[in-house]
């Protein structure tokens, strides 16, 4: 007996395939990956590289902070060192034009002294002093001692002007020829300390 089987050939059964992967869809993910590795790491490396920076330049702004500390230190006690100078120094100018006017009165005497002692015929009877003003009052034998006096008071450099005031003969000495005079001085301004005074 034949069959027919109407119903055509038996189907095979239909198998469940596990999906392929390929790498056709896929080249431009890696590449993307790759690129994105390649980013994440170049970032790393700048990060590095920049915190490595920071970590220096602080490590030169602490150093550059003491620097400034110690110069600023160092200028206040300058500062103070120069203060001291200054005020040292002008003690030091107080007590020299203390000890140039002392020597004042001692100068003005002395020059006296000389000029009367090198004019012949020629007494001092008198001197006052107010300021730097000196007057002067003598006797003298003739006129040409009174002008040998003034010359010689002039060329001291103790005056920087002396001026005859007077100069007249005295009437109740009709055998001798005898002049009073008055001399008026202006004391020259001594030199500052450690100055030479010109010649």
């Amino acid at each position: 007996m034949i069959r027919v089987n109407l119903m055509g050939l038996p189907r095979e059964r239909k198998r469940v395939r596990a999906p392929l992967i390929t790498f056709e869809g896929g080249v431009p993910l890696i590449l993307l990956a790759i690129v994105l590795l390649g980013v994440a790491g170049y970032a790393y490396m700048q990060h590095s590289r920049l915190q490595t920076q920071i970590m220096e330049l602080t490590e030169n702004k602490d150093m550059l902070t003491r620097e400034l500390q110690d110069l600023q230190r160092i200028k206040e006690e300058y500062d103070a060192n120069v203060a001291r100078r200054e005020a040292f120094q002008a003690r030091i100018n107080v007590i020299e034009a203390l000890q140039a006017r002392q020597s004042g009165p001692v100068d003005l005497l002395a020059t006296l002294a000389n000029a009367v002692a090198n004019t012949d015929s020629l007494w001092l009877t008198g001197f006052t002093q107010t300021g730097q003003t000196v007057a002067i009052q003598g006797t003298a034998l003739n006129v040409k001692a009174v002008a040998d006096f003034l010359t010689r008071l002039l060329n001291a450099r103790v005056f920087s002007t002396v001026d005859l005031q007077e100069a007249s003969q005295n009437p109740a000495q009709r055998d001798v020829d005898e002049f009073s005079f008055t001399l008026n001085g202006q004391l020259a301004i001594p030199p500052a300390p450690g100055e030479v005074p010109s010649t």
